[in-house]
């Protein structure tokens, strides 16, 4: 036990905001900026830290700006502060604030979109498997094949293969359907494997960052003092939000858990910390000490709403917005996908647009026999129109071409890597 008295199991923001209330100026600043992911600094904070501005020109503890030419005035007895000294210290509050609230909402949209994404694969692979018995005759022994040949299976060249045999009607219907499923099948397994692995490292990571707080680099560019100072008033601050909690909340603390706290605010930072401890594959254990059960705590509640600045990626055209729906719908090819995600999470505004796409794309939440129906009407075999009279038909624009069945299965094909005209974002 690390408490005499242990803190109550419910620990709300209420709390915590009543801890800082009790504490001294200097330590209300230092515990608003090490929880700046969840809590502004106020404007009274802002006017503090403005007032221990260091100037490039000034002495590390030196005085502050002269009046009229007369003796230097201390800062801490200024009463009026320069507008650019509060303006250079809310400039960089909004630009810390920007990035690590941008950081906590990539992570909730590629969370929120690979939940749902995930859930739409596994209704789609038991819709086809469904069709694969009911109108193909599979049996069970075949299924299990697909599945366990999945990982090595060549799904683009098979449907490309698949599409020139329709093509040049070589294949009945109900071997393209068959064979369409049984691709499909494959490639929606892998994407489940390669989503799962990708969604429990972004869980990871997501859970490290909220117990994250500022390096003390980063600090001292925000406060505009030196870093030297900034250790003690960490460790100052730490401590006695710990204890103010404990009376707030009506528990009591002994050492070690004051210790354990102090760690705790001490412990994991945001790059640039001497302690930036990396990500590992196991899951994070959340710390019984006050600090870890505030940020937690903290981490709970949801992100306030952020607009993401807007990007030049694909000259926002819509190219892009194609992509992402094709994404979302399940007929992107396996190397498309691939690397659509993998440039798409560095860029939180076309992460908020393929979260977007998603949920405008009508795949989440579908009724099974809706995606039944959704399966069905997308891995039939494309049927060609009948020729109209000769007299009756009027001639086609040059530039009206009739694609063939390649061109209406390249979504789900892809381009392969170095094909000439492959596209690239």
């Amino acid at each position: 036990m690390i408490s005499t008295a242990p803190l109550p199991a419910t620990l709300t923001r209420k709390h915590i905001e009543a801890a800082i209330a009790t504490l001294q100026p200097v330590h209300q600043v230092m515990i608003r900026l090490l929880f700046l992911q969840y809590m502004e600094p106020t404007q009274d904070d802002i006017t503090f830290m403005a007032r221990e501005r260091a100037e490039p020109n000034e002495r590390a503890g030196g005085y502050g700006a002269t009046r009229f030419g007369n003796a230097p005035v201390p800062r801490r007895q200024m009463t009026v502060v320069p507008k650019e000294w509060i303006d250079a210290i809310e400039l960089k509050v909004r630009q810390y604030r920007a990035q690590v609230c941008g950081q906590r909402l990539r992570f909730d949209l590629q969370v929120g979109f690979m939940t749902d994404y995930s859930d739409g694969l596994r209704s789609e692979l038991e819709a086809m498997e469904t069709l694969l018995r009911t109108e193909c005759g599979s049996a069970p022994e075949t299924l299990a094949d697909l599945r366990a040949q999945a990982k090595l299976a060549p799904v683009s060249y098979a449907l490309r293969k698949l599409a020139a045999r329709a093509e040049k009607q070589e294949i009945e219907e109900a071997d393209y359907l068959r064979e369409r499923l049984s691709i499909e099948c494959q490639a929606h397994i892998r994407r489940l494997d390669r989503f799962k692995k990708i969604f429990d490292r972004t869980v990871l990571e997501r859970h490290a960052f909220e117990m994250t707080s500022l390096s003390d680099e980063h600090l001292a560019m925000i406060w505009g003092i030196a870093k030297g100072p900034l250790m003690a008033r960490r460790v100052k601050a730490v401590e006695r939000f710990a204890s103010a909690l404990a009376t707030t909340m009506k528990g009591g603390l002994n050492e070690e858990a004051v210790a354990a706290a102090v760690n705790a605010g001490l412990g994991k930072r945001l790059a640039g910390g001497s302690k930036n401890d990396g990500i590992s594959s196991k899951p994070l254990v959340i710390p019984d000490d006050p600090w870890s059960r505030a940020l937690q705590a903290l981490a709970d509640e949801p992100v306030a709403p952020f607009t993401p600045k807007p990007c030049d990626h694909d000259g926002g055209g819509k190219t892009l917005v194609a992509k992402m729906r094709n994404f979302t719908g399940y007929r992107l090819g396996e190397e498309e996908e691939i690397k659509l995600w993998d440039r798409t999470v560095q860029c939180l505004h076309c992460l908020t647009l393929l979260r977007t796409a998603q949920q405008e794309s009508g795949t989440i939440g579908l009724a099974a026999d809706e995606v039944l129906a959704r399966v069905k009407t997308r891995t039939a075999m494309p049927r060609k129109e009948a020729a109209e009279p000769v007299a009756s038909q009027s001639p086609a624009p040059p530039e009206e071409k009739t694609q063939d069945l390649e061109e209406i299965l390249r979504p789900f094909i892809g381009t392969d890597a170095g094909q000439k005209g492959a596209s690239t974002w």
